[in-house]
């Protein structure tokens, strides 16, 4: 009689190719065992609603930086040291360097997501709403300074 009763073979036993890290391959989401979620940890895909935050988040900056422009170019002035050196350097090069910013900030943001903020009970992937929420807050503002 056979002891083993598994259909299919060991998975193990093959070596995890180059592509497996691409969707659909991984499969975690968040943390299976209540143990587990107390505890910082990696997730291998995101939520339909992480997506939509992340892709929010990009448009603001995109947004940002459009308006940054317009302001400045109507003699307003760019608070923000980095961001002012790169607008000296030229239109484009501020919206490059914003963009690329904003862009590389982010993977950190939700690869790092479930790991809690200098040992408080706050999440990583909290500031993504956070800072999301401010993004809107300094739209607004623009906005109301370029309708003045």
């Amino acid at each position: 009689m056979d002891v083993d009763q598994r259909k299919q073979p060991d998975r193990r036993e093959v070596p995890t190719g180059p592509w497996s890290a691409l969707p659909p391959a991984g499969r975690r989401m968040r943390a299976r065992r209540a143990s587990e979620h107390r505890l910082p940890y990696f997730v291998d895909r995101f939520s339909p609603r992480v997506f939509a935050i992340v892709a929010l988040f990009v448009l603001a900056s995109v947004a940002d930086a459009l308006l940054t422009i317009r302001l400045f170019e109507a003699g307003g002035e760019e608070v923000n040291p980095l961001m002012a050196r790169l607008l000296d350097r030229g239109v484009v090069t501020f919206f490059i360097g914003k963009y690329l910013l904003t862009v590389i900030g982010l993977p950190v943001l939700l690869i790092f997501g479930n790991f809690f903020l200098f040992g408080t009970r706050f999440r990583v992937k909290y500031l993504l709403v956070v800072l999301l929420a401010l993004y809107l807050v300094l739209i607004g503002y623009q906005l109301c300074l370029t309708l003045a």
